[in-house]
């Protein structure tokens, strides 16, 4: 009899055991000494936690009063795979547990006729179709299908799970038919500046929208017109050409080029000169981001003659913004633009376009007081646009120390609180709040404080930074 009483008693204690951490997080109060607590994070926030199987709330999420012990640690999120993790708690342990969750992704096949059409998702080229995209999270998505020769289009699906789905565009031509001639024949014809050939002639693929046709033909003006193509429709020109008076002609394309006749400048093109003297001219066309080129003629007395330039583009683009706003910056050691503040606030700036020639190195210097100059480089190819976000570090100055009954606190005070409360932040990044009640005095710190002699290193390497123009 008092046998099974003792084995019911130690029955009951160890049942109480195993309960005592299914207790604690389920909110009974249990006195026990030496308990611990466990804060759950999860990237991306806002998980569902669950400990030992029971719903514990979404994170981030601290789990205090626990008895030492083993538990399991389980992470729910929508199109995300489920993460776990078991942990051991010593008694007393405060833990810090963070999962990162794999988002789960679906699987799209991508295909189009013609092929080799570019898909774009959210504004992001992912390639050429036939196209397999295995890196996408579920949900729905629009695909637009672009081709030189095709109209674009639009199309959506839905990835519910990693059951393949295919998507499949008919793209149709969005190109047009072309006829010129001009009067007289053997006149050049170029679309959007490409050669096409010599009227009369039939241009079977034109590209549907806006374009430039210029039809030229040496000793007359020019026949120009901007004109706008259908897909699948015929188009007819017939240019009646114009002789050019007396003197010299000179066009470029595209046009704006500044014209040097003998190394002496007459203007921008397109520019027809007069009174010119016979014989040997040298003629130079320039512009901001193409190659120069020259060509030499011989002028023939009361002969209306004409040179056209067709420019070679040698320059990218590199765009650029930076984080803070109002930064100067030099490109090659030239102070080109101050980065504007975006949307009214100064942490981040709008960008700025700058024009750089192609197949070599540039050098960006981006200066703001206050924050540590930066130096990098950027190379681009032609008509490569070249995208850049810069930020700047802010050079940390101790301005303040903040004496307490148990430490004296060199900081730099971001804000003071009605209630008397000071916001600082004790280093580069690491902010803390010092009670009123604990405060007995704030002095001020110079950037001669030996505390600054980092910042004032920094300063200096900023003067210094700013180029010779």
């Amino acid at each position: 009899m008092i046998g099974n009483f003792l084995n019911m008693k130690r029955s009951f204690a160890m049942a109480l055991m195993l309960l005592t951490p299914l207790f604690i997080l389920t909110g009974c109060e249990i006195e026990m000494a030496g308990k611990g607590s466990i804060t759950i994070n999860s990237d991306p926030k806002g998980a569902e936690v669950f400990v030992n199987g029971t719903s514990q709330g979404v994170a981030p999420q601290t789990l205090s009063g626990l008895v030492a012990g083993d538990y399991i640690i389980e992470l729910r999120n929508a199109g995300f795979e489920r993460g776990y993790k078991s942990v051991s708690l010593l008694e007393g342990q405060e833990m810090d547990v963070t999962l990162n969750l794999k988002p789960i992704t679906g699987l799209l096949l991508v295909d189009s006729n013609p092929q080799n059409a570019d898909v774009m998702i959210d504004g992001i080229s992912k390639g050429n179709t036939p196209l397999l995209l295995t890196d996408l999270p579920l949900g729905e998505y629009t695909l637009e299908f672009r081709s030189p020769k095709q109209l674009p289009r639009t199309m959506k699906t839905t990835l519910e799970d990693r059951t393949p789905v295919r998507i499949f565009a008919e793209l149709v031509s969005n190109t047009a038919q072309l006829d010129v001639t001009s009067s007289p024949d053997g006149a050049e014809v170029r679309i959007n500046g490409i050669l096409a050939g010599d009227t009369p002639i039939r241009i079977e693929e034109v590209q549907a929208g806006e374009a430039d046709v210029k039809v030229s033909k040496r000793g007359y003006k020019p026949y120009q017109a901007r004109m706008t193509f259908e897909a699948t429709k015929p188009y007819k020109i017939n240019a009646e050409l114009e002789a050019l008076p007396s003197g010299l002609t000179v066009m470029t394309t595209p046009e704006g080029a500044r014209i040097q006749i003998d190394n002496k400048v007459v203007g921008q093109s397109p520019i027809t000169l007069e009174n010119l003297k016979e014989g040997p001219l040298e003629v130079t066309a320039s512009l901001e981001g193409y190659d120069t080129v020259t060509k030499n003629i011989y002028l023939e007395p009361d002969i209306n003659d004409s040179v056209e330039f067709t420019l070679a583009k040698n320059s990218g683009t590199l765009v650029i913004d930076t984080e803070p706003a109002s930064v100067q910056l030099y490109v090659n050691g030239k102070l080109l633009a101050t980065t504007q503040p975006k949307g009214g606030s100064d942490s981040l700036s709008q960008p700025v376009r700058v024009t750089l020639k192609s197949g070599k190195d540039h050098t960006i210097q981006l200066v703001r007081e206050g924050f540590v100059s930066r130096t990098t480089s950027v190379q681009v190819e032609v008509d490569q646009i070249v995208t850049r976000h810069e930020v700047l570090k802010r050079i940390f100055v101790y301005d303040s120390k903040i004496i307490t009954d148990n430490e004296i606190i060199k900081c730099r005070i971001e804000y003071t609180l009605p209630n008397g409360n000071i916001y600082y932040e004790r280093y580069p990044g690491v902010f803390n709040t010092a009670l009123a009640a604990d405060i007995r005095d704030v002095q001020p710190i110079t950037l001669e404080d030996e505390s600054n002699r980092e910042a004032r290193r920094l300063i200096e390497m900023n003067k210094s930074a700013v180029p010779d123009e």
